[in-house]
């Protein structure tokens, strides 16, 4: 499934690159999510792990911040999008594949992980957050963003019209037609999120493995509200962020 995962992700590198851009070549979205890190991770300058690093978002962010990026993804597509988007924006970082939950770094070497709608892609979860409690430093902090992608309680009538409005707004400021290539039915229907209460399960999974001071904040939503990119894709589902302490 891993393999099928990575393949999915090789293909959408191009389009999924268009869909976000505007979180880092919008000066407007652009300092949302650079308050958003900053609060979790503090001001000072560290040595980040930023994991499935995709087309570099992330990346990007913390690097104007000043911090030490090191950017790891599965997907080579993925990578060559995020070398492109660092070359532009001027910012440094080390990119490089591999494995989210097998990562080729020593034990401590990050003062902080951070991923961004990564680990709900992830097969085995637990797995992953062990390598990433690993590769952080004793009183290292872990940053997840993610999302209630497939809670259907949350696909109000209220969101199925706004995702039936969104192709439009992409049409209108993208100029292309939106072409969204979803997992395969049989990949989302054994994938751990899509049949389990988020956030909930996440820190049983943080507190099983002995991160301390495991937090939630639902706050992501109302910071973006508009955010030319939440408005086009914030209908997939209600965003949070945990922050813990290993």
């Amino acid at each position: 499934m891993k393999e099928r995962i990575t393949q999915h992700w090789d293909g959408r590198a191009k389009a999924y690159d268009e869909n976000v851009r505007q979180v880092i070549y919008s000066s407007r979205e652009r300092h949302v999510w650079q308050d958003i890190f900053s609060e979790a991770l503090g001001r000072s300058p560290l040595r980040i792990l930023d994991v499935g690093t995709g087309p570099g978002i992330v990346s990007n962010l913390l690097s104007e911040l000043g911090h030490e990026v090191t950017g790891i993804d599965a997907s080579e597509g993925m990578l060559k999008t995020a070398r492109s988007n660092s070359l532009a924006l001027h910012n440094s970082m080390h990119l490089l594949q591999g494995d989210g939950e097998r990562l080729p770094f020593a034990s401590g070497s990050f003062d902080a992980v951070v991923n961004r709608y990564v680990l709900w892609t992830l097969p085995q979860p637990e797995k992953a957050l062990a390598e990433w409690q690993r590769v952080l430093m004793p009183g290292g902090r872990l940053v997840i963003v993610d999302g209630t992608w497939f809670d259907q309680k949350s696909l109000t009538a209220w969101r199925q019209l706004w995702r039936r409005l969104s192709p439009l707004l992409i049409m209108l400021t993208e100029k292309r037609v939106p072409c969204y290539r979803e997992l395969d039915r049989d990949i989302k229907e054994n994938l751990w999120s899509c049949n389990v209460k988020r956030p909930d399960v996440d820190i049983q999974m943080l507190l099983n493995l002995g991160f301390e001071d495991v937090r939630v904040s639902y706050d992501l939503d109302r910071r973006l509200l508009f955010t030319l990119n939440y408005l086009k894709h914030g209908h997939s589902g209600r965003q949070f962020l945990i922050t813990a302490i290993k």
